[in-house]
């Protein structure tokens, strides 16, 4: 078997022991990793629950990595966390990068899955195919950048670490994982699933060969995208990978304020008033800002940076956690605070994107007088500093009644404070929005609705491809739709690139590197992974692949209490100003869409998938 190993650790950490589970070469060319494997090992270990308690001894939590990582080539780095989500309903699917998912596989397997609760907490260690179950007494209650140099000053630099912190310990609903000291799952509140089993770190160590079938093929597709990367950076620096490679994401801050795409101030417009706007300009950031690169192992894209403004800090903070905590809840003018909470959440463990929704959601429903200072003992206002740091703090160590109720999630908090805050909701199914506003983008705001994985910005290209005939082209689409459309196709088109997104999950690629158009041709990604693996896939082998990845998620997340969210009301409001002024989705277009997308996906009119469809695709 080449590119994969076919071995899966399985540790039960209530029992402290665990077991490989050999998978042969027909099971691996149908799951292949990541994504797809992820949803295939969930459903596989729960067989026999008709339900499942996120927080619960019965709930697996899996890591699974692809075919191509630890074999040295850009962008197959990262590794996918599948679990029933604490923060939501249904499974979650996050990702991230770093080097946990080529540790996983250097430790000579495909994934990892976790199940049980520990007595104690512990760091579970896995060194080739031995596991150990540590006491981590003195590291709870610690923040993971502290917590991580210890683990590594203890056990050595070889190891590859993912961690939780305080968040984490205390089963906030948004918690996040961390891997290394700056890489993050921050979706879907895994973190929590962690803490539940007492785990506070995984450190991961192998020396185990990864075995291409054709290694040559594979170095040499990876050094022709190298060269032609290098080359494109010095013909176009300002084109988006440009962009990634000087700035980091923390480039996109700009180019969306001009666009209308920021959110600010409860997603209620795209743009800051002030029109300077100068802590967010490229110039400026590259000359205060963004520190050196930091790229995930073999990464020449390397959108990774540390802090220039803080080198103290763990890293450079991304467009989301920095928009969402930035101009979201008031911060415009005041990057420096900005940059503290995007710390703190890291270091204490709470996802920067559902923490900042919930304290603008918070700072609206003040302004609007849905809540009321006087009978609450509490009030925040957008852009009060102070507050926003201490409130941070208070969810993550669950220190007051406010900070209690929202670590409990936002359906929780909605409930006790009254259905008068409800219209102040940027929220799907208890997942806060990312940073791409969704009447700007009605196909990512369709999609955001949507589950498996509702309200995550990474499952579909977004809606400029719809205008792109070059792109639209290499997909073989013959339709066309307007960027600010939502139209049957539309629709059409986030099909095709939802498949081709949920391929390159399960391959686990990064997206700033697989993308389409980015670094590799499809011509050449096919090449790369079949001279990895021996398959011989064709493009549309792949797309089906992404398909069946989609579909068997859908299965798990309607399965396990998952549903569609209903059209939220903000969504057909303009947007008052800025250079996204007017936009909104029609309630209308919604529905229709809606139907179309069901009847595309090969759902029946309620969403659930048709016996035929799961047939189709083996699942």
């Amino acid at each position: 078997m080449y590119g994969n190993t076919g071995k899966i650790l399985v540790v039960d950490v209530s029992r402290k022991n665990f077991k490989i589970i050999e998978k042969d070469e027909k099971y691996i060319k149908k799951f292949i990793g990541g994504a797809l494997m992820c949803a295939a090992l969930y459903e596989e270990l729960i067989d026999g629950h008709d339900a499942i308690d996120p927080l619960g001894p019965e709930n697996p939590i899996i890591f699974a990595t692809g075919p191509m990582a630890g074999g040295k080539v850009c962008g197959a780095t990262r590794v996918n966390i599948m679990s029933m989500a604490p923060e939501s309903v249904g499974i979650y699917l996050s990702q991230a990068g770093g080097e946990f998912g080529p540790s996983i596989k250097h430790a000579g397997f495909d994934a990892l899955a976790i199940t049980g609760i520990s007595e104690i907490p512990m760091i579970l260690t896995i060194t080739n195919d031995s596991v150990g179950f540590e006491d981590a007494g003195d590291l709870w209650g610690m923040d993971r950048v502290a917590a991580y140099k210890k683990i590594i000053h203890e056990m050595g630099n070889d190891y590859s670490v993912a961690s939780i912190g305080p968040a984490g310990e205390n089963l906030v609903r948004h918690a996040n994982i961390m891997f290394e000291p700056d890489h993050y799952a921050g979706r879907g509140g895994l973190g929590a699933v962690l803490g539940s089993k007492r785990i506070k770190a995984i450190a991961v160590r192998g020396d185990q060969d990864v075995i291409f079938k054709d290694p040559h093929a594979v170095r040499s597709i990876n050094h022709k995208g190298g060269q032609e990367f290098a080359e494109n950076m010095k013909k176009s620096p300002r084109s988006f990978l440009g962009m990634l490679r000087r700035l980091g994401t923390f480039g996109l801050l700009e180019l969306n304020r001009k666009t209308g795409n920021l959110p600010t101030r409860n997603f209620n417009s795209g743009s800051p008033d002030d029109p300077e706007f100068l802590q967010y300009k490229h110039d400026t950031i590259k000359s205060d800002i963004v520190g050196k690169i930091n790229p995930c192992k073999n990464c020449f894209v390397a959108c990774k940076k540390t802090s220039k403004a803080n080198p103290e800090y763990s890293s450079l903070a991304e467009y989301e956690s920095v928009a969402i905590l930035g101009p979201n809840i008031g911060l415009e003018n005041d990057l420096k605070t900005c940059l503290k909470a995007c710390e703190l959440c890291n270091r204490l463990g709470l996802d920067t994107i559902s923490t900042g929704n919930i304290i603008a959601w918070l700072m609206d429903c003040f302004e609007n007088k849905a809540l009321d200072a006087e009978s609450m003992g509490y009030s925040i206002n957008f852009g009060d500093g102070e507050k926003i740091i201490k409130l941070i703090e208070n969810i993550a160590l669950r220190k007051d009644d406010l900070g209690n109720l929202l670590a409990d999630g936002i359906n929780r908090a909605v409930d006790k404070l009254g259905s008068k805050t409800k219209p102040y909701l940027r929220f799907v199914k208890g997942i806060g929005i990312p940073a791409h506003m969704p009447r700007k983008k009605p196909g990512i705001g369709f999609a955001y609705l949507h589950g498996p994985n509702p309200n995550d910005h990474m499952k579909l290209e977004h809606d400029w491809i719809a205008s792109d005939p070059a792109s639209l082209k290499k997909f073989n689409l013959n339709v066309k739709s307007a960027p600010d459309a939502l139209d049957e196709a539309k629709i059409d088109i986030m099909k095709t690139t939802q498949a081709y997104f949920a391929a390159m999950d399960t391959l686990s690629l990064c997206l700033f590197v697989f993308g389409p158009g980015n670094v590799y041709t499809f011509e050449e990604i096919m090449g790369m992974l079949n001279a990895a693996t021996g398959f011989e896939l064709t493009f549309e082998d792949l797309m089906k692949i992404g398909e069946r990845a989609i579909q068997l998620q859908r299965k798990l997340f309607l399965r396990l209490g998952g549903q569609d969210e209903k059209f939220l009301p903000f969504m057909e409001k303009k947007i008052p100003k800025g250079p996204s002024k007017g936009a909104k989705i029609n309630k209308a277009d919604f529905e229709n869409a809606r139907s179309h997308y069901y009847k595309v996906m090969g759902w029946d009119k309620n969403g659930q998938v048709l016996s035929k469809t799961l047939k189709r695709f083996e699942i």
